[in-house]
């Protein structure tokens, strides 16, 4: 083993981190619409959530006097991949910045002589039938992704307010802003170590306090979070334990030389004796040498499991330890260590916070306040291990699911109460997935038999392995997001019924993503995929994919269709924000590539850019024109040809073959893709309904549930003109 020429513990030289943007240092007013603690990837990404969004009043404060320089989360699953695509520059940065890993080796005893290992099975990293853009993980430091996030807030006009860090908040009676919040100005972070060498820190406050009214306040600090603690003291909300593995892992970023083949790749390995080691590829550093994070178990150096409790033991392990143990697992493997970047050291255990949003209650003086005011993202939702890369994953989409709710109930478009109490529901319901999960997934990576599957003892080294990548291929569309599905609710119908309809289709399912698919953007000829067409951005609305189907057939289906979209009754009317201005082209950050024309009449504006329909004609690009869709008003201002997606129907002429409707048949199946049909999709990707082009009730119906008209006597005067069906 090579002498370690430097070790990192933080600080702004750590690598790619030195150029993010400057943080503000005072808070200058006393009233705010939404007040974010903590500046990690959750706050982060709810932040810029909404500076993308527009039009509130954003404080973000951390109690570090910089962000992220080392270590910490490092991994990028698919689904956020996806997500981060949807706003731009910033996926293509991260993906840019990234090393990407596009498959899995797991190594295992060798038979015949266990003191050594040896492969035993390699796969890509997800099964090739799961409908992904981008079939790897990205290896990428949380400095980076959070310098990437403060980046894109600058972008739109929000820097980080530091150091502050959150004292408590109090329920009021206030209608406006419910929430008092106070804050304390902390001093600079002290670097420190204990006395093993892993790298700490200490924030000491200053005594300045700060009081705060707002809105919303949402806690995103953290597996220790302040807000957290405070709903569980407060307001009877409980961090419930799923249980604790005694077993002892640490974290090690690492620059090394070696002739282990899969340094490159997601590796997993079991000695017979010493326990495991987690390979995980990461980007290079300043001197452009790769690093990998080292997740390696430390507690069977001696042959055997330490007699010793992990927490006891977690403030005992040095890095040479570590490095001992990975050249004891990987034997007759040999790493020469050259730099460690960072390293720390954990033991494994599951939490899950029974409230993701603060429910009504009373207030100290015993008046009522009204509910979801008050969330929970990220670690403070869920803790658990990092082995399946899941926390700042799941973190991301937690912001993600909660920003644009905030955003429709304070644009004025949604009923406050309907919507965001769904963010709970569906979120909560997905960190009780990842937590079963994980409880599973990290005794069997640590050689424990799981508590909720006792049965696994009774099975030999070589099975339970075998197991083990059982479960992480079974796991696959969950662990890389593109498989979490929520539950029918007032925004997800796999049953249409409620709405007044039967199911059309079952090939996409509500509740799930969109499923990704490629089509020609007519104005250009470009082809595109076509669930980035509309970025997260401003104004933050449902897109609705108008499947046109068979055109001849379809004719009159269509008209109806649009003559209803243009009617005092249709939602494009009715639902509209507290501006009416931001029906306009000041609706958008920057204008959707698709509308960015310059043509007029009607081809490159949106009736109301909340609601954005995307029509996509059943025909190659070369069989119509835009004269041909006169008659199909505000349909005709994103148009598509559905001739580039794999699986339709082959055509070939002197400008090359095109495969037409694919995209219908791989949406709605063979039997509904010339009836076409509308697809409703929310602001984050998630299929609402599936319906038909004559089923626009339904459509009104399901909006209804959780958006406000602009005036009462519109939604009157609607209910009465459309009453549900009886089937």
């Amino acid at each position: 083993m090579s002498t370690i020429e430097q070790t990192k513990d933080g600080g702004r030289r750590a690598h790619g981190t030195h150029d993010y943007p400057t943080p503000l240092p005072s808070i200058d007013k006393d009233v705010w619409d939404v007040i974010i603690i903590g500046a990690g990837p959750a706050g982060l990404m709810t932040a810029t959530s909404l500076a993308r969004f527009g039009g509130l009043d954003v404080l973000v404060v951390d109690e570090r006097s910089e962000p992220t320089t080392a270590g910490r989360a490092d991994g990028i699953q698919p689904r956020t991949i996806e997500v981060l695509k949807n706003m731009e520059p910033l996926g293509s940065d991260f993906v840019a910045r990234s090393a990407a890993s596009y498959e899995r080796t797991f190594w295992g005893p060798q038979p015949g002589n266990e003191t050594v290992i040896a492969r035993n099975k390699r796969v890509q990293s997800f099964p090739t039938n799961m409908e992904i853009e981008d079939n790897c993980t990205l290896g990428l430091q949380q400095g980076l992704i959070e310098c990437g996030f403060l980046k894109d807030m600058e972008r739109h006009g929000l820097r980080v307010t530091r150091p502050w860090r959150f004292r408590n908040f109090e329920m009021t009676d206030d209608r406006q802003r419910p929430v008092t919040v106070t804050l304390e100005k902390t001093r600079g972070v002290v670097q420190t170590k204990n006395a093993a060498g892993q790298p700490d820190f200490s924030i000491t406050g200053t005594g300045q306090l700060k009081s705060l009214r707002t809105k919303y306040l949402v806690g995103c600090d953290g597996g220790r979070s302040g807000v957290r603690k405070n709903m569980e003291t407060e307001h009877g909300v409980v961090f419930e334990s799923a249980g604790i593995i005694d077993t002892l892992w640490s974290a090690l970023d690492c620059v090394v030389e070696t002739n282990f083949p899969d340094v490159r790749k997601i590796a997993t390995i079991h000695s017979k004796a010493h326990g495991a080691l987690y390979i995980f590829p990461r980007e290079d550093n300043e001197a452009g040498e790769p690093i990998i994070r080292c997740y390696t178990q430390v507690n069977r150096l001696g042959g055997k499991k330490s007699g010793e409790s992990a927490f006891e033991a977690k403030d005992k392990v040095t890095s040479n330890m570590v490095m001992e143990a990975i050249q004891k697992i990987a034997h007759p493997y040999r790493f020469d260590f050259k730099t460690v970047e960072w390293f720390t050291c954990y033991p494994i255990g599951q939490r899950l916070v029974s409230r993701y949003s603060l429910p009504a209650g009373s207030t100290a003086n015993g008046s009522a306040f009204s509910p979801h005011h008050v969330f929970l993202v990220g670690d403070a939702c869920h803790t658990h291990s990092p082995k399946a890369g899941q926390g700042m994953n799941t973190a991301i989409i937690d912001a993600q699911a909660l920003a644009w709710r905030i955003n429709l109930v304070e644009k004025g478009l949604a009923e406050h109460d309907a919507l965001l109490s769904t963010y709970h529901s569906e979120r909560w319901a997905t960190g009780n997935q990842l937590i079963t999960f994980d409880a599973e997934y990290a005794a069997l990576f640590s050689g424990e038999i799981p508590a909720s599957k006792p049965e696994l003892g009774k099975l030999n080294e070589s099975e339970l392995e075998e197991y083990f990548v059982k479960v992480q291929r079974r796991n696959a569309a969950f662990t890389t997001g593109a498989g979490v599905t929520y539950s029918d609710n007032a925004l997800n119908f796999r049953d249409a019924r409620p709405l007044g309809v039967r199911n059309i289709s079952h090939r996409l399912e509500a509740g799930a993503r969109l499923q990704p698919a490629w089509a020609t953007r007519f104005i250009n000829s470009q082809a595109v995929r076509i669930i980035h067409e509309i970025q997260y951005t401003a104004p933050g609305g449902f897109r609705l994919y108008v499947l046109a189907g068979d055109p001849q057939r379809n004719r009159a289906r269509l008209h109806a269709f649009i003559k209803h979209l243009q009617s005092s009754q249709s939602f494009l009317q009715r639902f509209v924000p507290k501006k009416r201005r931001d029906l306009a082209q000041g609706a958008y950050h920057q204008r959707p590539r698709a509308l960015n024309t310059g043509l007029f009449n009607g081809l490159s504006h949106e009736a109301n850019p909340f609601f954005h329909l995307l029509l996509i004609m059943r025909q190659s690009r070369f069989d119509f024109e835009l004269t041909d869709l006169d008659h199909l008003g505000p349909l005709r201002a994103l148009v598509y040809a559905d001739d580039v997606e794999q699986g339709g129907d082959l055509q070939r002429g002197e400008d090359g073959a095109a495969t037409v409707g694919g995209l219908h048949r791989k949406w709605l199946g063979p039997q509904t893709e010339d009836s076409g049909a509308v697809v409703v999709v929310r602001p984050d990707g998630y299929v609402g309904a599936v319906l038909g082009l004559d089923q626009a009730p339904a459509i009104e119906t399901y909006f209804d549930g959780f958006l406000r008209a602009e005036n009462s006597q519109a939604a009157h005067d609607h209910h009465h003109a459309h009453p549900p069906s009886r089937l």
